[in-house]
């Protein structure tokens, strides 16, 4: 679906968060594999991501073959989320940045995996999980604190609520001699009315 510009889902944190790799650690309570029998399942996502669909279309055919029983909803983000934040579907397939706007590795988990997380698409409410956040907030020097989340990743995956899936590229560069790019992070804008060569 990604044509090369994409790499197995890690963790959390993708390859280009270059310091994750050296501290990842195996997640921890995973559940056992069962046998699906015909359990219906509902996998949404949405077409502002061009790919997403693909995606979606893609895992529902790897879950059919597995033997489930798949209604893949597709809709634009902003019908969908409102279902998706209140848990209306067995799976949710997004895209999701990290680190874009704070740079912090512990915001998203806070906002993304804990009870009271404020973007909780997982539904994920897990005491162990909020105690590993709370942790790797606490933790005030950089090392220390990328281990602690390291240590939170680890926990949040092994409850299986999260399936990292693939880690996209970034596939837009910018010459040495432009200034004043916009780098979208969704790359839908990078000249602006600052951007000079």
């Amino acid at each position: 679906v990604h044509e090369g510009y994409a790499d197995p889902g890690a963790g959390i944190y993708g390859p280009a968060v270059t310091w994750a790799a050296g501290r990842r650690t195996e997640p921890v309570g995973r559940a056992e594999p069962g046998r699906p029998d015909g359990t219906r399942v509902t996998l949404a996502t949405y077409d502002n991501r061009p790919e997403l669909p693909e995606v979606a279309q893609v895992l529902k055919q790897q879950l059919e073959k597995a033997g489930f029983e798949v209604t893949l909803e597709v809709r634009e983000y902003s019908r969908l989320e409102s279902d998706a934040l209140a848990g209306k579907f067995d799976a949710f397939v997004l895209a999701r940045n990290t680190l874009v706007d704070t740079g912090d590795p512990v915001s998203v988990l806070a906002s993304d995996y804990t009870c009271d997380g404020g973007y909780n698409l997982a539904q994920l409410c897990d005491k162990d999980v909020d105690r590993a956040v709370a942790k790797a907030e606490r933790a005030t020097d950089t090392a220390g604190r990328q281990d602690a989340a390291m240590a939170a990743e680890a926990r949040i995956l092994g409850t299986d609520t999260v399936v990292p899936l693939v880690h996209q590229r970034i596939i837009t560069g910018v010459g040495t001699s432009v200034s004043g790019a916009l780098l979208d992070p969704y790359e839908r804008t990078l000249v602006g009315i600052g951007t000079r060569r």
